[in-house]
């Protein structure tokens, strides 16, 4: 697969992104973070997905630096997390996740939950800070329709990406569907539905079909409907996997019998928008 930032999507703004990510969550910053990252550098993902909630992003940026790609061949994100959206600093949540990152700049910066009242205020501190060459692009994530229509009523430029839960188990064709309508790349975490989906009988038969992982498929499903994948490991073996492409397409029938999957079924059910506010106050999160 090509995963350089050449190769990529072109986005609204006319930046391009790689069609996969290597996400870091849940990456221990005790040398973890850092050997996987560097190891998934070397592996060929360009793109590398942070956030100030995962606290990891001063070991995430020793595994970039180790990894020994030049920085204009990489594609870095990360994310304002909800304390900042509530008490105002977003500007400084940037600062410091380029300081511990070690960037003079990111390529994605997004904001992590629409924290109800805060996300359009907390929008501008975003384009003021893409404005000012901290960032290049913008985005949010976990943001379904109703909330990418409040930046547009607001008259804010349009995000450029859009993250949200999406895998076999967990599909948001409604989201997906204005995001394709409005130029926004939408991103997939937790693609592989932390593994809750890769036992599945349908998943495992087109595994077998093709030769390859249940994780392989399931990242070549979402990649044919235009998603960018952020799988995320600590092995060595399956970060290179993951990036392989299938020998094969798939065909539409194994496209349909994937698409049936669907149970609306999150990794968490505090994780999906809806139930968020109810179960986390913005400060404390558990996932």
């Amino acid at each position: 697969m090509d995963m350089t930032i050449a190769g990529g999507i072109t986005m609204n703004d006319g930046y391009r992104i790689p069609r996969i990510a290597f996400g870091t969550y849940h990456l221990e910053p005790d040398g973890e973070a850092e050997r996987a990252v560097a190891t998934a550098i070397r592996a060929g993902y360009r793109h590398i997905d942070c956030a100030r909630f995962y606290h990891n992003e001063t070991a995430v940026g020793v595994g970039i630096a180790n990894g020994g790609v030049p920085r204009d061949q990489l594609f870095i994100t990360s994310k304002v997390w909800n304390d900042r959206l509530i008490d105002g600093t977003v500007r400084e949540s940037i600062e410091e996740s380029l300081h511990d990152l070690q960037l003079d700049y990111l390529d994605l910066m997004l904001i992590h939950w629409p924290v109800e009242g805060k996300l359009v205020a907390a929008w501008k501190v975003l384009e003021q800070a893409r404005d000012e060459g901290l960032v290049r692009s913008i985005g949010v994530a976990n943001c379904r329709v109703p909330h990418l229509q409040q930046l547009m009523t607001a008259g804010a430029t349009m995000p450029a990406v859009d993250q949200l839960e999406f895998h076999p188990y967990m599909q948001d064709a409604k989201t997906l569907a204005f995001c394709e309508s409005q130029g926004i790349v939408f991103e997939a975490w937790s693609p592989l539905g932390r593994g809750a989906c890769m036992d599945d009988p349908v998943v495992t038969s087109i595994a077998e079909a093709h030769r390859a992982t249940p994780a392989q498929v399931i990242l070549a499903w979402e990649r044919g409907k235009g998603i960018v994948a952020l799988p995320r490991s600590r092995n060595e073996g399956r970060i290179r996997s993951n990036a392989l492409e299938l020998a094969e397409p798939l065909t539409s029938d194994e496209v349909a019998a994937l698409d049936a999957l669907d149970r609306q079924q999150p990794v968490n059910p505090n994780s999906t928008p809806e139930n968020f506010a109810a179960h986390l106050n913005g400060k404390s999160s558990h996932f």
